[in-house]
Parts: C-alpha cells; sequence; structure tokens
C-alpha cells in the first residue's frame, strides 16, 4: 500500500494540511510507514534537503503517549541552528497536540532552558550540552522510548561521536534509536553495529547533488577583483535577496562591513557573535529586513528561507560537499534560484571536479547588463510617485503645499519643464548610475585581465628559463662549446 499522509491521525493531518504538503518525499513515503508499524531501531540514508526532518517527527508525534508527564524523546543535532529548524518543524506539526518541545544548545544561559526541560515531551539538543544538562540532573532521560540521532555524518566530521555514544549509554535498554545520515562512513558504520539492535534500513538513492532549479555560473577572477565583481552583481541583479559564503570569520566580518558602505542591508554569520546576536542576525534576513547575508558555512547551517534568489560564492569551497549544501540554499519551494562562484585561476581543477560531482555544467557567468537594471530602478521610483500624481492631477489648485514651497518654486522659475525634469533626474538617479557604471567597467576589466592569453606568458617564462639554461652552459664551457664533463675528461687524459 502506498503511503500517504492520510494515514495518520486527525490532528497531524490537519497539521499537514494547514503548511499546504499534499504528497509525501521518497524518504518520508519509505521510512514513516516503517517506523509506524514496528518497534525496532531504525537507520535512514537520504541526503539533506530530502525532506527527512518530517520523516523522523511524524511518526514520532504520532508515537508518543499522551498520557505521560516526562522526557519522551531526545533527538540530537550537530548544531544549533539545524536544533532550532528541527523544533519549528515539530511545532508546526504538533499544533494540534498537548506536547511541548524544549531546544537545548550551547552558547546561551541554562535558565531557560532548565525551564522549558521540566514540561517538555521532546528535546532537542546538541551533544556538549544535553551532557552538562545530564551531569547537572536537569536532563532526565531514563524513561525516554526514542533516541534519534539526526545528521550523524556531521555529528562525525564535528568530533561529536563520541558524546552521542555517552548519552546512548544513559538511555534505558529498550531505548528505539533512530538515526538518519547523508552518507555511511565507516565510524557511523561502526556505531550502527555496536550501538543498535538489528535496525530496519531505508536507503534514498542519490540522483542529482544539486537541483534542477538552480542555475549554477562561474566567473574566473583574480581573488583581489572577487569584491568588485561581488558590488557588480548587487549593483544590477534585480531583487537581489541572496547568501554570500565566505572561508572564514575574519572574510565575513570584512566584506559584511564593506557592503555597508556602498549601501546594502547586510547581516553576518561567523563564529564570534553570541546566540543572541546570532538569533537577530537570522531573523533580520528571514524577515527580509536584510537582503543579503553574509556567512561561512558553519553559520548557515539549520537556516531554512525558502525565498533566497541568489547564492554567490566568494571562492570555491575547500570541501566539495560544502559546495552542494551552499547552492542548495537557493531554487526551493519550485522556484528558480542562481549560483554564482567566483573562482581563482588557481581553482580551476577545483571546477572540473563539483561538474562532474554534481553532474551539472557550469555556465560562464555575463555581466550584467546595466540598461536594463536602470530603467527597473527608474520604475521602481515612479510606481511610488503614481499616487501622489494621481492625486496631484485630480485636485489641481485644491492640492494643499506646504508654505515653503514658494522656495522651490523660486529656484526652478527660469527653468523650462524639460530642464526642470532633467534637474530631476539627474539629483536622483545620477550618483547612483555612475557608481553602476564604473563598478560595472571594473568587473569587465577584471574579467579581461583574468582572461589573458596565459600560454602566452608562460611560452616567455619558458623561454627565459631556457636562454638561462644556455647562457649558464656558455659559461660552464668558458665559451669555447664544451662542457663541464667534456672539460673534465680531457684534464684527465691528460
Amino acid at each position: 500500500m502506498t503511503f500517504s499522509f492520510n494515514h495518520l491521525s486527525n490532528q497531524l493531518v490537519r497539521a499537514i494540511s494547514d503548511l499546504g504538503y499534499e504528497s509525501p518525499t521518497e524518504i518520508q513515503e519509505k521510512a514513516i510507514p516503517v517506523l509506524l508499524a514496528n518497534e525496532t531501531d531504525f537507520v535512514g540514508q537520504a541526503q539533506t534537503g530530502t525532506g527527512k526532518t518530517a520523516a523522523f517527527c511524524l511518526p514520532l508525534l504520532e508515537k508518543l503517549d499522551p498520557t505521560f508527564r516526562g522526557i519522551q524523546a531526545l533527538i540530537l543535532s550537530p548544531t544549533r541552528e539545524l536544533a532550532n529548524q528541527i523544533n519549528d518543524e515539530l511545532m508546526k506539526f504538533s499544533k494540534y497536540t498537548d506536547y511541548k518541545t524544549a531546544t537545548v544548545f550551547g552558547g546561551v544561559d541554562y535558565g531557560k532552558q532548565i525551564k522549558a526541560l521540566k514540561e517538555a515531551s521532546i528535546v532537542i539538543a546538541t551533544p556538549g550540552r544535553a551532557i552538562d544538562l545530564l551531569k547537572r540532573g536537569n536532563l532526565k532521560i531514563q524513561n525516554a522510548r526514542f533516541f534519534i540521532i539526526d545528521e550523524a555524518d556531521e555529528m562525525l566530521k564535528m568530533g561529536f561521536i563520541e558524546d552521542v555514544e555517552v548519552l546512548m549509554d544513559q538511555l534505558a535498554d529498550d531505548v528505539k534509536t533512530w538515526m538518519f545520515s547523508a552518507t555511511m562512513p565507516p565510524p557511523i558504520v561502526r556505531l550502527m553495529e555496536e550501538k543498535l539492535d538489528s535496525p530496519e534500513m531505508v536507503r534514498v538513492k542519490k540522483k542529482t547533488l544539486s537541483s534542477d532549479n538552480v542555475l549554477q555560473s562561474y566567473c574566473r577572477l583574480e581573488r583581489r577583483d572577487f569584491l568588485k565583481a561581488l558590488k557588480a552583481i548587487l549593483l544590477t541583479e534585480d531583487d537581489f535577496y541572496g547568501i554570500v559564503f565566505c572561508e572564514t570569520r575574519d572574510e565575513t566580518k570584512n566584506l559584511s562591513e564593506k557592503l555597508q558602505d556602498i549601501g546594502k542591508r547586510v547581516v553576518a554569520l561567523h563564529g564570534d557573535l553570541n546566540q543572541r546576536q546570532r538569533d537577530h542576525a537570522m531573523a533580520q534576513f528571514k524577515n527580509k529586513k536584510a537582503e543579503v547575508l553574509v556567512s561561512t558555512d558553519v553559520g548557515a547551517r539549520g537556516l531554512d528561507v525558502s525565498e533566497v534568489t541568489h547564492v554567490i560564492n566568494m571562492g570555491l569551497p575547500r570541501r566539495s560537499d560544502s559546495y552542494v549544501h551552499r547552492i542548495g540554499r537557493t531554487g526551493r519551494a519550485g522556484k528558480t534560484g542562481l549560483a554564482i562562484s567566483f573562482v581563482a585561476p588557481h581553482e580551476s581543477r577545483n571546477l572540473k571536479f563539483i561538474e562532474r560531482l554534481t553532474n551539472q555544467k557550469m555556465i560562464d557567468y555575463k555581466v550584467p547588463d546595466p540598461s536594463a537594471s536602470k530603467r527597473n530602478k527608474v520604475t521602481v521610483e515612479l510606481e511610488k510617485m503614481f499616487g501622489l500624481k494621481k492625486a496631484i492631477v485630480e485636485r489641481g489648485d485644491e492640492f494643499k503645499l506646504d508654505d515653503s514651497y514658494h522656495y522651490y518654486r523660486e529656484f526652478l522659475k527660469d527653468m523650462s519643464k524639460e530642464d526642470v525634469l532633467k534637474l530631476l533626474f539627474s539629483y536622483q538617479f545620477n550618483s547612483e548610475f555612475r557608481s553602476i557604471d564604473e563598478t560595472l567597467e571594473n568587473f569587465k576589466n577584471s574579467m579581461m585581465i583574468s582572461k589573458g592569453p596565459r600560454k602566452g606568458r608562460e611560452r616567455k617564462r619558458g623561454d627565459r628559463r631556457g636562454n638561462d639554461k644556455r647562457n649558464r652552459g656558455e659559461r660552464d664551457s668558458g665559451g669555447n662549446g664544451r662542457s663541464r664533463r667534456e672539460r673534465s675528461r680531457s684534464r684527465r687524459r691528460r
């Protein structure tokens, strides 16, 4: 029988309907019936972004005991951002139930988290904070019936596997462990064999590592020109709402400051922020009070925003799977997105590797056309004035103005209508449009330099090396054309 959401309880069906979900994803279709029908350990292998959070949240909510008071399930997440995302999903699904959740992670005070634990049926935690609260006696998991490990391979990469094992040893012998992972490296397989009891397994085959809704492009530039290229894109791409990825926290901080200098609404996510600052930055971006989020890979983990239009890589990431995670931030919910990667000359080989990994050809990014961007900017401003224009035309002389208007009229009285329009247009747009033209010109020049005749330069370097060798040979032979070896033989014969 094919699984559908209608096989769930009425409370969950209502919540799912409110969210607009119509049919389950592949991992949901395969995992949920198994988890509902069996009292067993479970392993699900599926990529990030396939809907696996719902694949364990829905059957978990279905299996909880509404009469039990205490923690019934512990969910482990490698990052606080992902923990928050899981909690958000649980709250949406459980809106018609009485179950309460608590999210616990480091970087914030214990007080509120300890208070939330007292009423929670489900706890979502990062490993370190879970162990801290366990030692303090605030996290009571001895009666928990379910233990869920999300993104187990990420736990391994971040060095949390030993913490996971410590927590598993504190659980009851009959606890049901559900583990989800995108990959199955040997340490994860070993954990599964040693700690899980004959688990049911579900695998979702890899189809493509990147979405067809994401147009992938690259721009080959010297690294010193990356900022010029980014400014050009931000000044010309219409309705930009995107994420710019950097490798380090210092790059993230510096870049966000430079983008603020050109008038962009920017927030940054990096390791120097405390939890309150991180939550504020995330909220600013999600609510579109900021149009650009500058982040490291770690900073963007758990970020779930459906309307991101662009992802820009300030250089190719060191890890290829990071590239896949980055571009997966756009092109969501059936919408299309654009991924642009700035590629330094020495990164060309990595570019080809990523194309093979994603099984998609990356196109050469074309310099934006400034005329279209300028037209749109003018149109936006005119639309803002439409209501005011209509009121002035309809009311005529009855349209009320402040008494100081006569200074304005006096200033413009010796100008024709055409000259007044030129003045107003220039005053409003000249500075911005000049900046666009200059930035694009710098961008084009940088691209031309990076695509210069590199082979020719290599030949010249080779010629110089060849000349150096010949010159050394002449010096070694004393000018008579004989090599050192020949002169040595001659001396031995004498």
